[in-house]
């Protein structure tokens, strides 16, 4: 079984997140994943739902095991959104996990509430002020990720953060879908994986409707891009440097290199839904549990840690 730091400071049996993936997951698939001896998680920003919502999945969670779970939030949004974090910190997971811009300004609400922290970083500038909140574990996240991301790729990202800041757990987003994806970032030096695109296709994430998942099975990866596309139309203020890897469609191909043009003309043009995943979705191959991508991630990397290394040496 993979022993690393991040199992050790949470007692889990496997060292694997499911991503807070706001709007895509909830308290089903949060659950799941934390009975199925990992980190389940689920995003406190829901734009159709009040923040009661977030105590409602909160209690689905708590009702269904006694094992840690998260709640995940876009900083840059909970200026907007402070219902939804209270409700959050009310709630007292074991975990409140922050993303996409300086995390100081919660920090000492989230330590009050008893929760610890978890920071999701795209740059290593990010790394250094998420540890100068005195995050409890880092997440470095790469480009490969689906949803909302940076423009570094995980590998140089990842072993930039753990030679950074080694006495952190750390763990590695985007990319990571099969046991080969998840020894690969152990050997770089993460204590663990925080996923997302595997997730979404399964029966456990009920916010997602089975055209969505059937896209990400049929994917080999190649079928995503990083746009700002879908943000522009938005409004939202998501910080310099982030968007969005989709799956390519009519609206990011129109827009592809008109960047600024779509910002000028934002008021007049509108948008279908976008279909939020990554290039790991090439190791996705049906709709399974969440235990069954729990399992299955962690037993084939620890096959690989086992056989592979003593060929190299």
């Amino acid at each position: 079984m993979l022993h690393t730091r991040f199992t050790e400071l949470f007692g889990l049996d496997h060292p694997v997140m499911s991503a807070p993936m706001a709007m895509h997951s909830g308290g089903t698939l949060a659950a799941a994943v934390s009975k199925a001896g990992g980190l389940g998680s689920f995003g406190g920003i829901h734009g159709t739902q009040p923040p009661d919502w977030v105590t409602a999945q909160a209690a689905q969670v708590r009702a269904a095991t006694d094992k840690p779970y998260g709640i995940g939030f876009i900083t840059p949004f909970l200026q907007y959104m402070e219902p939804y974090f209270n409700a959050a910190l009310d709630a007292r997971p074991d975990v409140i996990a922050l993303s996409f811009s300086d995390p100081a300004p919660f920090a000492d609400r989230v330590r009050a509430a008893g929760c610890r922290l978890i920071c999701q970083v795209q740059t290593l500038e990010d790394a250094d002020l998420a540890m100068s909140a005195d995050a409890d574990v880092l997440v470095a996240q790469g480009t490969e990720a689906g949803g909302h991301t940076g423009t570094a790729a995980l590998l140089p990202l990842l072993v930039g953060v753990a030679d950074r800041h080694p006495n952190v757990p750390l763990l590695a987003a985007g990319g990571i879908g099969n046991g080969r994806t998840f020894a690969a970032a152990l050997l770089a030096g993460a204590d663990g994986a925080w996923l997302g695109t595997p997730f979404l296709a399964t029966k456990e994430a009920v916010e997602i409707d089975d055209a969505y998942k059937a896209a990400i099975v049929a994917s080999d990866g190649g079928d995503t891009v990083f746009t700002h596309a879908y943000d522009i139309v938005s409004g939202m203020p998501w910080p310099t440097g982030i968007g969005a890897r989709v799956r390519r469609d009519a609206f990011t191909d129109e827009w592809a290199e008109r960047e600024a043009e779509l910002r000028e003309r934002r008021p007049e043009v509108t948008t279908g839904p976008a279909r939020y995943y990554g290039q790991s979705a090439a190791f996705v191959d049906g709709v399974t549990t969440a235990a069954e991508v729990v399992h299955r991630l962690c037993d084939e990397a620890e096959q690989i840690l086992r056989s592979r290394p003593p060929t190299l040496l």
